[in-house]
């Protein structure tokens, strides 16, 4: 359990430092997007962060961070077959859809009920792969 968890997140921080993401820290009341659009990662969703990546290794799942970096929330798909997450009317349709696409939908569903008037969501990670920039905060 915790072998995955320990490749994830050492993936996560060796391409961070190859993006040159996680270079510093900073003080966590300078949490959120940057004008270069980077996420300063406050300690709550970084948190957050962190028990994502152990339970989506090896399966499909999304996380969402809300635009002050002070919440986060995720989806992971219960249904490990690559198309459709959870969805199981779709399962006769023409049409596949990435299992991790819809879990973005759903992790940005639930971040923004958890974020309230932070400014709505955006997507951090599809599966095991980031998709902007971040800082984790001090």
């Amino acid at each position: 359990m915790f072998a995955g968890l320990k490749k994830a997140l050492l993936a996560v921080a060796v391409t961070g430092l190859a993006l040159g993401a996680w270079t510093s820290t900073v003080p966590a009341a300078e949490t959120g997007i940057q004008p270069e659009e980077r996420i300063v990662v406050g300690p709550e969703a970084s948190r957050v962060i962190g028990e994502y990546l152990s339970k989506v290794s090896g399966r499909f799942g999304a996380l969402a961070i809300s635009r002050d970096g002070q919440t986060a929330a995720y989806y992971v798909c219960q249904s490990r077959l690559w198309k459709n997450c959870d969805d199981y009317s779709l399962q006769d349709g023409v049409v596949s859809i990435p299992s991790g696409q819809l879990a973005a939908k759903l992790a940005e569903q639930r971040c923004r009920g958890y974020a309230g008037r932070s400014g709505g969501c955006v997507v951090l990670f599809i599966n095991e792969a980031w998709k902007r920039e971040f800082t984790l905060a001090q």
